[in-house]
């Protein structure tokens, strides 16, 4: 029985050390990380992490692959959580879309399911801005500025709940789990 505690125990403090790894590098890095994604994306059109290993010409970052999928990750669950995701009917697999804007430009992301999941930032079409920017589709553009706020103030938030709340609190979405609860 100790060994099953020692086991959840140590995987509990993992998974809370790479959730404060991951909003660290968001809250000090976010800025300056989406400045060099977009301009990665406007060269090439899209960016991913397997870009950094196997991309010609390489991208120019000053982050690794992992830190390129905690930007990834982060900004998919914060669309999700907040405004929804439209999805790409053209594409055979199921997948769905987040938008984001920083100083006047928009960057798509776009995440693929199929045998594994597979996400990456993408340089949106210009009818796709118009349809951002002039239709009710635009409910689905966030401002980077709000993602970095709510990340800020999700790590301050974690800061006053116990190592196991602040888990179950992020397991749930933030929604209370009760014990029977009608």
């Amino acid at each position: 029985m100790k060994n099953t505690e020692f086991k959840i125990t140590s995987f509990l403090d993992e998974y809370k050390r790479r959730d404060q790894m991951r909003r660290d590098f968001i809250i000090h890095e976010g800025y300056s990380a989406i400045e060099e994604i977009i301009k990665e994306v406007n060269q090439r059109g899209s960016l991913n992490e397997a870009d950094i290993y196997y991309g010609t010409p390489k991208p120019q970052l000053s982050f690794s692959d992992v830190e390129l999928g905690y930007m990834l990750t982060s900004m998919m669950e914060y669309a999700t959580n907040h405004v929804g995701n439209p999805v790409d009917e053209e594409c055979e697999f199921e997948n769905k879309l987040a938008y984001f804007e920083y100083r006047d430009e928009i960057v798509q992301i776009y995440e693929v399911y199929g045998q594994g999941t597979d996400s990456w930032f993408l340089k949106p079409s210009d009818d796709t801005i118009d349809k951002l920017n002039n239709t009710a589709y635009g409910v689905y553009l966030i401002q980077f500025e709000d993602f970095i706020n709510y990340t800020k103030n999700k790590d301050i938030e974690s800061e006053k709940l116990s190592p196991s709340s602040t888990i179950l609190n992020d397991i749930t979405g933030g929604y209370t789990v009760g014990r029977g609860s009608k």
